[in-house]
C-alpha cells in the first residue's frame, strides 16, 4: 500500500510545478485526480491555502483579479508588471464590476472598477 502524502508535499510539488512553469490547470489537475483518488476531496480549501504558502515562501505573489470580462494578454501583462516581482494570477470575471479591474494581493487592493467608482459618486452625492 502506497504511504500516504501530506498537504503540505502535494502543496510543495504543486507549487514547483507552477514556478517551473507549467500552467496552472496542468499542476490544479493533477493535484485535483490525486486528491479524488485518495479520497480527500475535503482538503482542497486547505491544499489551496498550503499551495499559496508555498508560493509565496518561494518569493511568489498570488493575486485575485476580478475585471467584466476575461482578460486580454495585453491586460494580463501590464497586471503582472503592476504587481511586480513573481506572480500568478487567479481570475475571475464578474460582470457586475462593470469595467474595470480589481486587483487583491496580499497585503495590498487596488479597486479601479467602475462599480466602486459609481458608488463614490454616488456617496458624494448624499
Amino acid at each position: 500500500m502506497a504511504s500516504r502524502l501530506t498537504r503540505r508535499k502535494i502543496a510543495v510539488h504543486v507549487a514547483d510545478r507552477l514556478v517551473a512553469g507549467e500552467s496552472v490547470a496542468k499542476a490544479v489537475k493533477s493535484a485535483a485526480a490525486y486528491l479524488v483518488d485518495s479520497g480527500r476531496t475535503r482538503e482542497l480549501e486547505l491544499l489551496v491555502r498550503d499551495i499559496e504558502d508555498v508560493l509565496a515562501e518561494k518569493g511568489v505573489t498570488v493575486a485575485d483579479i476580478t475585471t467584466a470580462f476575461p482578460l486580454t494578454d495585453t491586460v494580463r501583462d501590464e497586471v503582472l508588471s503592476l504587481i511586480g516581482g513573481k506572480a500568478q494570477l487567479r481570475e475571475t470575471v464578474d460582470p457586475s464590476v462593470l469595467g474595470g479591474v480589481k486587483i487583491d494581493i496580499p497585503g495590498r487592493r487596488y479597486d479601479g472598477t467602475i462599480r466602486r467608482k459609481l458608488t463614490a459618486l454616488r456617496a458624494k452625492q448624499l
